[in-house]
């Protein structure tokens, strides 16, 4: 038995929920498939209400936007099934045996975690090459190397647990707009004692962003990276240990100021020359900065 719990904002499900259903029968399960769409754009909820039609589905349109974490805590909420799967709704499935991976592989674990891919082509629009970039060289992990460190490779996109751990560990919900929900979940959920298995199950990305907005994005990650460092939820990633390390030798002031100046213009570089990543660690360095700055500024008042 299993319950698929789909997430939607401003995506395309149909096809996406037409290959679920069709590998779950394929592999003989009892399943249910609930997508709630986070009040998308009209168009998105006219092209996806399709699916509410078809059998084993559940498809609900909410009357106000909740956000990341509190639509993932609503829909473990509305599971008939113990085994949960959740799937975010930009990406597709990438073999025909994606449901049949995860059932042969429940009985090693209550929470297992089947990776992300994306297209080995780079988009044809230069805009969303940056967020492809990205993806292709820092999420696009295998599982020997996520496996080393587990909780720091959580990613929600595309994991299984049950419902009784979902229920007993929520998404934050104060963790507001993009980023590190996902890592919070999974540190929350190391400290209490629950393994985290990788495996190599992916779903390919759909949802690339162009430049702008994945630097956006970026930025809003960095700063509930400082929020959740403060309240000691996420110590352990590569940007904190970069932070710790730059004010362990006093250079902190010094880089910082650097850094202010150039900002601008290190986002105009990467959008025309994205393999530069160096260039956005570098940003994100300055974003979670300023936002814990801000966090001790407001603290003291």
């Amino acid at each position: 038995m299993l319950s698929i719990l789909i997430p939607i904002y401003n995506n395309k499900v149909v096809k996406l929920v037409d290959e679920l259903i069709y590998q779950c029968k394929r592999s003989k399960i009892n399943y249910e498939i609930i997508c709630l769409d986070d009040m998308s754009k009209q168009k998105y909820r006219i092209d996806n209400g399709v699916i509410n039609g078809l059998m084993g589905v559940n498809y609900v349109e909410l009357s106000e936007n909740i956000g990341r974490a509190r639509i993932r805590n609503r829909l473990a909420k509305l599971a008939r099934y113990e085994r949960l799967l959740f799937l975010d709704s930009d990406t597709k499935l990438a073999g025909k045996k994606f449901i049949k991976n995860y059932m042969d592989r429940f009985d090693e674990s209550e929470i297992i975690v089947g990776g992300t891919k994306y297209e080995k082509k780079p988009p044809k629009n230069q805009k969303k090459r940056l967020h492809w970039t990205y993806g292709s060289k820092r999420e696009a992990i295998l599982a020997k190397k996520r496996n080393r460190n587990p909780s720091r490779h959580f990613h929600t996109n595309n994991f299984s647990t049950t419902r009784t751990i979902a229920l007993a560990h929520p998404f934050d919900e104060s963790i507001k707009g993009y980023g590190y929900e996902d890592l919070a979940l999974g540190e929350q959920l190391s400290r209490s004692g629950h393994a985290i298995l990788h495996i190599d199950n992916p779903t390919i990305h759909r949802g690339l962003k162009e430049a702008d907005d994945f630097l956006k994005d970026q930025k809003t990650a960095s700063e509930n990276l400082a929020t959740l460092y403060y309240e000691g939820s996420i110590q352990n990633t590569k940007l904190i240990r970069t932070y710790q390390r730059v004010k362990k030798i006093g250079m902190r002031d010094l880089i910082m100021s650097s850094l202010a100046s150039r900002i601008e213009k290190m986002e105009l570089q990467l959008k025309s020359h994205p393999k530069k990543l160096y260039k956005l660690d570098l940003i994100k360095l300055y974003y979670f900065d300023s936002a814990l700055n801000n966090i001790h500024i407001e603290v003291k008042e």
